[in-house]
């Protein structure tokens, strides 16, 4: 921080009422103004004179007094100002406390539901788009948050400029998330600012606040507080969905998938809903999963066939049920079809050994026979499995972006140019 610098008050005496105040700005002082009758003064070169101009005095809490210093960004202010002003036409109102360091000159912080705002006055001009919803500084793209005519309703201030309770500046802010541009336009001068959000705790520890107003909703530049950057979490998540695809092409490759048992059989009505029982084959690679296969020659028709695996050492048996639909036609001038006459059914961790199967066929009634090709494949490569993982990893993910995505809404929800649309939810 830079060295300390003492600001020693000047005692100046109202010619109204008599009261004496002090002027924290001495000769840098333009205009002042009484704290106790609200009587407008020019300064100037230190000698008062009074102007025709009453301004109220503020009935609403000031949380941070006049006169008190505080340290934001390394640099020590002392407030010499307050003022209370609203968005003309609107009930929306806010609180500005003026402050003032020797070296950097004034700044300002403003106070809005609870929210702040450090202002500085920018010595380069933004660049701002044809259409006006957008403006560029350092690089940055700011978005336009709010247009109005900002209005003086009680001040208790000094400023190093020619101060008129009759001035209304139409002012435009353009914002990002913890940074804001702003633009006042009076009808002799523009002035720029750059804001930048202070958490309310900040301000309470550095002015030594002893209260401090609710915090409501969102604020126009409030960041959104996570413990993730929303940058380095959508890195993150790139990086292990990369990795997964990497992943699940190992799987593939690795796979054996191969086909150890095929068999087929016709099912009449002497075998329907009857035990069949296949020849026997082996299950090696360990304990892995197996794909069971049920083939069929049905046609706009149904087949429901159960299959019980078995180990013939110990036995271990493993049941699937198998349903094969097929169903076709031509309605409206458009062929259809739905289902397959085929089904198949992945067993997971089955012991390496020897094996056959017990099949309980049930065919349609409308069918003499039904064909059956069953076969068996050893260590497939199951795509689900993969898909679960990604699901499971992008739960938090799609949680923090959701939460993101809210809360910006909820930050443009009063803006007349929001990039959201209007949604009952919300």
């Amino acid at each position: 921080m830079e060295e300390e610098t003492t600001i020693v008050a000047t005692k100046t005496t109202c010619y109204k009422c008599i009261t004496g105040f002090d002027s924290y700005l001495n000769s840098n002082a333009y205009s002042i103004i009484c704290p106790k009758c609200g009587t407008l003064y020019t300064i100037y070169n230190g000698v008062l004179e009074k102007t025709t101009e009453i301004v109220n005095i503020p009935e609403n809490p000031i949380y941070i007094p006049i006169g008190t210093s505080g340290i934001i960004n390394g640099i020590k202010y002392l407030v010499i100002g307050y003022a209370y002003k609203k968005e003309n036409g609107t009930n929306y109102c806010w609180q500005e406390y003026t402050l003032f360091n020797p070296i950097h000159g004034q700044a300002y912080l403003s106070q809005y539901e609870g929210h702040w705002t450090y202002l500085t006055e920018l010595n380069k001009l933004p660049l701002v788009s044809k259409d006006g919803l957008t403006a560029i500084f350092d690089g940055t793209e700011y978005n336009l948050f709010s247009r109005y005519k900002a209005e003086l309703i009680a001040a208790r201030s000094e400023w190093i400029y020619r101060f008129s309770t009759k001035e209304m500046p139409r002012v435009e802010e353009f914002v990002i998330p913890g940074c804001m541009i702003s633009r006042e336009q009076t009808n002799v001068n523009i002035t720029w600012y750059k804001g930048e959000y202070i958490q309310p705790e900040i301000i309470k520890k550095e002015f030594k606040v002893e209260s401090m107003p609710e915090i409501i909703g969102v604020g126009a530049i409030q960041p959104f507080r996570g413990k993730f950057k929303t940058e380095g979490l959508r890195n993150l998540v790139i990086l292990l969905v990369a990795i997964w695809g990497i992943a699940q092409l190992c799987f593939l490759w690795t796979a054996k998938e191969e086909i150890v048992f095929t068999q087929a059989f016709t099912i009449n009505d002497s075998l329907n809903k009857k035990e069949i029982y296949s020849k026997p084959f082996d299950l090696k690679y360990g304990t892995t999963n197996a794909e069971v296969k049920v083939s069929t020659n049905i046609d706009n028709n149904w087949m429901y066939t159960a299959i019980t695996l078995v180990n013939e050492k110990t036995g271990d048996l493993y049941d699937v049920d198998m349903e094969a639909e097929y169903y076709h036609g031509y309605e409206g001038g458009e062929n259809w079809s739905e289902g397959e006459n085929w089904v198949s059914k992945v067993i997971s961790q089955v012991p390496e050994g020897r094996y056959y199967l017990i099949i309980y066929p049930e065919k349609p009634t409308n069918m003499a026979s039904v064909f059956l090709d069953i076969s068996v494949a050893r260590d497939v490569f199951v795509f689900s499995n993969g898909l679960i993982i990604l699901v499971i990893l992008g739960i938090f993910p799609a949680f923090y972006f959701y939460r993101v995505k809210n809360f910006e809404k909820k930050r443009w929800y009063y803006s007349n140019f929001s990039p959201y649309e209007d949604d009952e939810d919300d």
